[in-house]
């Protein structure tokens, strides 16, 4: 489908609806949702022709999509806003959040160190009190200790900034200029919060006053994984029962290469797009908990490196009375760093959970309820219906060949179709059954297909031709389908990009001249010429003379460049 201002109308047309609604949506997901189901055979303009669409098809096709958008039970709805969320939700990626984490906190952090670095070289006694006080705050606010309005926590940090800095070298620090003063704040808080982490560490830390990383770290990935496993488990156990009830109500017979149904084809679609739904959501869950395991990995090997230092300070510290501070502080700045390390991690987590949510709030519980109630109805008209259809499976790929799609079958090799049977969606217009083996039909492209049995495979092979043609339209016209199998870039990318103005072909060329026609018989030079059968002869002996005279090298070495006479090419001079 190229690119058209119908779909564009449409759009606006769209977005009016929404303001009138008081519903703020995306632009960019409207553009998104207009060109992806404009493709859908169900819900989409398949039937029509853009460059000359009817009023109530166009007026159709803006209120399927509203209600959908509105109706939080709508599956192909839920799926597109579950794509959209993946694609949208940069919080994904760990360096993101260390970024955007970072950039917020010292934005906060600004107004309090340009606080800290106002006081003059000539403090008073009181000045001098209400910047130590201020540095505490800003250690406790700098490394996540605790709430920096906490007395308790305020006490235990000045305890520890005392042991590094006395009364003497707080006046002598404010005496530095304003970058060497925020240079030494900046090691100065690494090195007292190094002390509080350590003096709180254990089981004997001030655990009401003093915040620790390690324990919440441990709670979130508790509740982080319990929460996994629980929506996952769902997700998994409405799939079995959609793909259960879909067995029960077709029959495939590989040997007679029929497929025999009562209930029809449009009936089974409903409970297919419950099914794709879920599909849908445990695909996103497992995208979200491939991340957090990568994580709880950086988690671990952090972690070791906390008890590292942890151990380290233990026994410098068990081994001497009197400490260099050059020996002991080195490792304080470390762990501060370590702690801060797991900070990250724990706002990782706690944005994966942020998505984790996201996704599973467009799955609602009347769902669940939704997909039970459609099976109960199917099985009651499978039961009704007393004579079956049976159909070839040629008869059922001949039946796509009227839908027309625009998706690139070579873009298959980055979706992952090989955990349904292949056959199994061509024949029955997109059903997902469950895939036993899988197969590379394609010997230069890189897909694998999966099968119920080696014998649907076996008769791809052998209509191969047919079984590819049908399965491309199957796919690519249901949108569904397309979100499901992450194709959806690749089928509205070319409509989405910004239009391309190609320059003009006719431009100046420098080129040899001894092969021009003299006797030039263009259509804008016909006018006073005079020409007949001879004067194309003279024209063919002059054009030979001209070959016969030349040679092998027109140019010499010496030249700018050599010439080849009989390719044409040239070879620039090799300078010494």
């Amino acid at each position: 489908m190229p690119r058209h201002k119908t779909l564009v109308s449409i759009g606006h047309r769209i977005m009016k609806r929404f303001n009138q609604l008081d519903l703020r949506v995306n632009k960019e997901f409207v553009i998104y949702m207009v060109h992806l189901l404009a493709r859908d055979r169900r819900k989409g303009l398949l039937k029509y022709d853009l460059n000359k669409p009817t009023a109530c098809a166009i007026e159709g096709f803006v209120n399927t999509i509203v209600d959908s958008y509105v109706n939080s039970k709508d599956c192909t709805m839920a799926n597109m806003k579950m794509a959209w969320v993946m694609k949208k939700g940069v919080t994904i990626d760990l360096e993101y959040v260390k970024k955007q984490y970072e950039e917020k906190f010292q934005t906060e952090l600004q107004l309090l160190i340009k606080d800290i670095l106002q006081y003059p070289e000539t403090c008073s006694k009181l000045q001098l009190d209400q910047l130590f006080a201020k540095m505490q705050v800003f250690i406790v606010a700098c490394y996540n200790l605790g709430s920096p309005k906490n007395h308790v926590l305020l006490k235990l940090t000045a305890q520890a900034l005392n042991s590094v800095i006395g009364r003497s070298d707080l006046q002598n620090y404010v005496l530095k200029k304003k970058y060497h003063r925020l240079e030494y704040l900046q090691r100065l808080s690494a090195t007292v919060g190094g002390i509080v982490i350590y003096n709180n560490d254990g089981p004997d830390g001030d655990r009401e006053n003093v915040r620790s990383v390690v324990n919440d770290l441990e709670m979130a990935q508790k509740n982080t994984e319990a929460a996994f496993a629980a929506s996952m488990e769902r997700a998994v156990k409405m799939q079995s029962i959609c793909q259960a009830a879909m067995d029960d109500l077709i029959n495939i017979d590989h040997k007679d290469e029929t497929l025999t149904y009562r209930v029809p084809l449009e009936h089974l679609d409903r409970l297919n797009q419950f099914a794709a739904t879920y599909f849908m959501l445990h695909r996103c869950l497992t995208t979200l908990n491939e991340h957090y395991q990568k994580t709880v990995y950086l988690i671990e090997v952090e972690h070791k490196r906390y008890q590292c230092v942890i151990c380290k300070i233990d026994d410098t510290l068990s081994m001497r009375t009197a400490i260099d501070s050059e020996l002991i502080f080195p490792h304080f700045v470390y762990l501060s760093q370590v702690w801060g390390n797991l900070n990250n991690y724990l706002n990782h987590i706690v944005e994966l959970n942020k998505l984790r949510e996201q996704v599973e709030a467009l799955v609602v519980d009347d769902l669940m309820t939704l997909t039970k109630a459609t099976i109960a109805e199917l099985q009651a008209l499978h039961k009704r219906i007393k004579k079956p259809k049976v159909c070839s499976f040629e008869e059922r790929m001949d039946a796509v060949k009227e839908l027309q799609t625009d998706g690139n079958f070579c873009t298959l090799n980055k979706a992952d179709i090989k955990e349904f049977c292949s056959l199994a969606m061509t024949i029955t217009n997109g059903l997902l059954m469950p895939a036993q083996v899988t197969r590379k039909l394609c010997s230069n492209v890189d897909i694998t297909f999966g099968f119920r049995d080696p014998r649907y495979a076996r008769f791809a092979e052998l209509r191969f031709e047919p079984f590819i043609a049908a399965f491309r339209k199957v796919v690519f016209n249901n949108a569904d389908l397309a979100l499901l199998f992450k194709l959806d870039d690749a089928l509205i990318e070319q409509e989405l990009q910004d239009l391309i103005i190609e320059p003009p072909k006719q431009t100046d060329f420098e080129c040899q001249t001894e092969m021009v026609v003299t006797n030039d018989l263009s259509p804008a030079n016909w006018i006073n010429v005079t020409w007949n059968a001879w004067d194309y002869h003279r024209e063919t002996i002059h054009l030979a003379n001209i070959r016969k005279k030349q040679t092998n090298d027109a140019q010499t070495n010496i030249s700018y460049g050599r010439r080849n006479a009989q390719n044409q090419t040239y070879n620039c001079r090799q300078h010494k």
